[in-house]
C-alpha cells in the first residue's frame, strides 16, 4: 500500500505544480506600469477593436480616431484590393449554443461565402459556441477554412475533455487547492484542438488582417454588463490584449454560471489588486448583435461629432446566425429519464429557455432602439413581425442610414418544404446546448443551413452581395478618379 502511494506521489506533485503554475487567478498581463499617467499610456492595437468607448453598459461615441474598414498596410500583404472597402458596415453575429452553434455558424458562413457575402464582412461578434467558429475563421487562412477541416475540428468532444480531466485523481489536488478550475480545462481543450500553431497558444496578436475584426462577448459577473474582448476594454484594464490567449476569451464567452467557473481578469489600471470576473455572454445578448449595432452607431456618431465624413455612407448590413432550438425531442419517448439524464435535461432546458428569451428580446430591442423617433408604435410592431416571420427587413436608423437586418435561425428549418425526412427537424432539436456533438449531428446542421439558405434567403442575399459589389466598385472608381 505504502509502495503504491509512493509511486503516485511524483504524479501528484507534478499535478499540483501544474495547477500552481498554470491555474493562476488571471491569464492577462500588464500593458503599462501603473505609475504611468493614463494619458501617457500605450494603447492596444490588435484587430479586435470597436473604435468606441466601452466604459458604460452601452458604447458611447468619442472623438478618438475612428476605426474604419479601409485596408491597412498589413492587409495589403494578402491582397491588392480589399473587398471590404465599400463604405458599408457589414457585420455577422454568431449566437451561443455550444457545439450546435459552432457547427451551424460554420455551415451558415460557408453558405454566405458561396454567395459572396462573407468576403465583405467587417466585424464578427460572437457568443459562446459561436466564438469557436468566429475565432477560428479570424485566425486561419483559407487553406484551413474549408468544410472538411472545420467540421472535423468543431466536432471534437470538448466537454468530454473537461469531464475526463476533472475525474483524474491527480487533478483533484489542483482543483481543490489552486485556482485551476473547469474553465481552465475547457480553455486548455480549445487551445490543444483549435487555437494552437507550432506548439504555441494563439493570442489576439495572431488575428489575421485579411479577416474581419473579432469581438468576443462575455458578461461582467459583478456589474452584469456586457464585456467585449477588444482593445478598448483592455485599455481600461491597462492590460495587453495582444498576449491574451484566444481560448480563454472563448471560454469566458461560454462560461455558463454553475456549470463552468468564471474567467478572471486582473485590473492593472490601479496599484491595488482588483479583478473582473466574466461569465457567459449570452446572459445579456445570446445573438451578439448588440455589439455590432452599437459599434456601427457609435462610429457614425463619433464621425459627426468630430466633423469627419461618415465612415458608412452606404449604411449597414447586419446578419444574425441564431442556433437556438425549440424543444428536446429526446424526452417524449422516455418514462423515467434517470438522475444524470434529468440533471442534463434540466440544465439544457434552463439554458435553452433563457437564451431563447434573450434572443427574441434582443431582436425586438434592436428595432425599437435604433429606429428614428418619428416611427410609430404600429410601424415598429410591423417591422418586428416582418423580421420574425421573414427573417429579413430593410429599415432606416436614427442617422438616416439604410440598414438591412438578416436573421438566420435554426428554428425556421421546421418551416421548409423539402426536408430530407419527417423527423429531420426533430433531430435538430435533439442536439443539446453542450460542447459535445456527433459527426451525424454536425452533418445535419450543415444540411439544415444549405436548405434554409436556398429556400428562404438566397435570392435576397444575392441582392445584398450585388449591392455591396456596387458600393465597392463605386468606391474604387472614385479613388481612381481622385488619384488622377
Amino acid at each position: 500500500m505504502k509502495r503504491g502511494l509512493r509511486s503516485l506521489l511524483p504524479a501528484l506533485l507534478v499535478s499540483l505544480a501544474l495547477g500552481l503554475g498554470f491555474g493562476c487567478t488571471n491569464q492577462n498581463v500588464q500593458l503599462n506600469d501603473a505609475r504611468v499617467p493614463s494619458e501617457q499610456r500605450a494603447k492596444n492595437q490588435t484587430l479586435a477593436a470597436t473604435g468606441v468607448n466601452v466604459t458604460s453598459s452601452r458604447m458611447m461615441s468619442t472623438t478618438a480616431p475612428i476605426v474604419t474598414t479601409a485596408p491597412s498596410q498589413s492587409s495589403r500583404r494578402y491582397s491588392t484590393t480589399d473587398p471590404r472597402d465599400d463604405g458599408c458596415f457589414v457585420g455577422i453575429s454568431l449566437s451561443g449554443g455550444g457545439s450546435r452553434s459552432a457547427n451551424f455558424s460554420a455551415a451558415c458562413m460557408f453558405q454566405l461565402q458561396r454567395l459572396g457575402v462573407l468576403q465583405r464582412v467587417d466585424y464578427i461578434s460572437s457568443v459562446s459556441g459561436g466564438s469557436l467558429t468566429g475565432a477560428y475563421y479570424c485566425l486561419f487562412a483559407d487553406d484551413q477554412w474549408n468544410p472538411d477541416t472545420v467540421e472535423r475540428k468543431l466536432t471534437h468532444s470538448f466537454a468530454s475533455d473537461v469531464i475526463i480531466q476533472a475525474l483524474l485523481p491527480w487533478n483533484w489536488f489542483a482543483l481543490a487547492f489552486t485556482d485551476y478550475d473547469r474553465s481552465d480545462m475547457l480553455a486548455s481543450s480549445f487551445t490543444q484542438n483549435l487555437f494552437r500553431r507550432n506548439g504555441r497558444a494563439l493570442t489576439f496578436s495572431d488575428l489575421r488582417p485579411d479577416r474581419p475584426r473579432l469581438l468576443i462577448n462575455a458578461t461582467d459577473l459583478q456589474s452584469t454588463r456586457p464585456f467585449v474582448f477588444c482593445d478598448e476594454s483592455f485599455d481600461e484594464l491597462n492590460s495587453d490584449l495582444s498576449r491574451f490567449p484566444i481560448s480563454y476569451a472563448v471560454a469566458a464567452s461560454a462560461a455558463v454560471p454553475v456549470v463552468l467557473h468564471q474567467v478572471t481578469l486582473r485590473d492593472y489600471s490601479t496599484i491595488y489588486r482588483q479583478y473582473r470576473h466574466l461569465v457567459d455572454g449570452g446572459i445579456n445578448d445570446n445573438l451578439g448583435i448588440n455589439t455590432l449595432v452599437e459599434t456601427f452607431e457609435a462610429q457614425s456618431a463619433s464621425a459627426i461629432q468630430a466633423g469627419l465624413p461618415d465612415p458608412y455612407p452606404n449604411g449597414a448590413v447586419i446578419i444574425a446566425v441564431d442556433a437556438r432550438t425549440q424543444f428536446d425531442a429526446h424526452l417524449d419517448d422516455k418514462g423515467d429519464i434517470g438522475v444524470f439524464a434529468g440533471v442534463a435535461a434540466d440544465a439544457s432546458l434552463t439554458t435553452t429557455a433563457l437564451l431563447n428569451r434573450v434572443s427574441s428580446a434582443t431582436l425586438a430591442e434592436l428595432i425599437v432602439r435604433y429606429s428614428p423617433d418619428e416611427v410609430t408604435a404600429r410601424d415598429l410592431r410591423k417591422q418586428i413581425d416582418v423580421l420574425n416571420s421573414e427573417g429579413f427587413i430593410r429599415m432606416r436608423d436614427r442617422l438616416g442610414h439604410h440598414v438591412t437586418v438578416v436573421h438566420l435561425p435554426l428554428s425556421r428549418v421546421g418551416e421548409l418544404s423539402n426536408l430530407p425526412s419527417k423527423s429531420f427537424f426533430q433531430r435538430l432539436n435533439d442536439i443539446a446546448t453542450y460542447f459535445n456533438i456527433t459527426e451525424i449531428e454536425a452533418a445535419s446542421l450543415y444540411t439544415a443551413a444549405d436548405l434554409l439558405m436556398k429556400e428562404k434567403y438566397e435570392t435576397r442575399l444575392k441582392e445584398v452581395a450585388a449591392e455591396l459589389n456596387g458600393y465597392r466598385d463605386a468606391s474604387q472608381a472614385g479613388s481612381a478618379g481622385g488619384a488622377r
